[in-house]
């Protein structure tokens, strides 16, 4: 708490403990949601994260899970989840998967991964390093059951920029991100405004009100696990690249990807 805190982020941990404490029965909701979460050697911002967004969602914990894809153990993501959280683990709150079938970092097919590990009617992109806050899914369901939006992009500061939340359902239907690109930059983008194009389409913006933190990175930091094999191309260029290449599939309309593939994302398991 002190440590995020000193960063000018706010996890309102008072909040969090007092409705771990007060609420004696779970919320209950018909709509059920999951927060899909893709992480590779970020535990320095995941154990800091994870725990405050466990806290926020425990009341919620019947028709809410959060799901982490780890997709390596070098710096103990795996330990910390299956010791430090296990409370949240047995209590199904939640789901912890790992993998080793994508050896160095790529956005899209790690993203599509975790969302493909939940049955939940919505998913949302949380990033690892995210805090989602105490109204976040209270807002979430008013704007998809009440509002009757169809996708929601929560977004105000730097690196929320992925929390994007949709129908499962049209999440399958558009094959989910875009694994043909470079492994960062502007998939969350191409996937918000294909999902924007759909037929019937209400796609509502929701800037700060303490959903949109993130516990930021260095530029150099976003590419430390993609493959050499790209030559240590900054994310900057990924990003324009990217950027120009989804631009063109949209203009196009192709807003269904991955067609070629079997699957979207890889295998992973508990």
């Amino acid at each position: 708490n002190g440590w995020l805190l000193a960063r000018n982020l706010f996890p309102e941990l008072d909040a969090a403990l007092k409705n771990l404490v007060n609420r004696e029965k779970p919320t209950e909701s018909e709509v059920t949601v999951a927060l899909c979460v893709a992480t590779m050697n970020r535990l320095w911002q995941l154990r800091r994260a994870l725990p405050m967004n466990l806290l926020h969602c425990w009341a919620h914990r019947k028709w809410c899970k959060i799901y982490v894809v780890a997709f390596s153990n070098q710096d103990g993501t795996l330990d910390f989840l299956t010791q430090r959280c296990r409370a949240a683990i047995d209590n199904g709150l939640l789901q912890v998967f790992i993998t080793d079938q994508l050896p160095y970092w790529h956005a899209s097919i790690a993203k599509n991964t975790a969302h493909m590990c939940a049955t939940e009617d919505i998913v949302v992109n949380l990033d690892g390093d995210n805090l989602v806050g105490p109204h976040f899914l209270e807002t979430l369901l008013k704007a998809f059951v009440e509002d009757g939006c169809t996708a929601v992009h929560f977004e105000g500061g730097d690196g929320t920029c992925g929390r994007i939340a949709c129908w499962r359902k049209a999440f399958l239907h558009l094959r989910g991100y875009d694994e043909d690109a470079y492994p960062m930059g502007a998939q969350d983008v191409d996937l918000i405004r294909r999902l924007g194009l759909l037929p019937g389409a209400k796609v509502a913006k929701i800037k700060p009100g303490g959903f949109s933190q993130a516990i930021t990175n260095t530029v150099d930091a976003k590419v430390a696990c993609c493959s050499p094999a790209y030559g240590g191309i900054r994310w900057g260029r990924m990003d324009k690249a990217n950027c120009e290449l989804f631009r063109a599939r949209q203009d196009a309309g192709v807003l269904v990807r991955n067609r070629s593939a079997e699957a979207i994302g890889v295998s992973c398991w508990r």
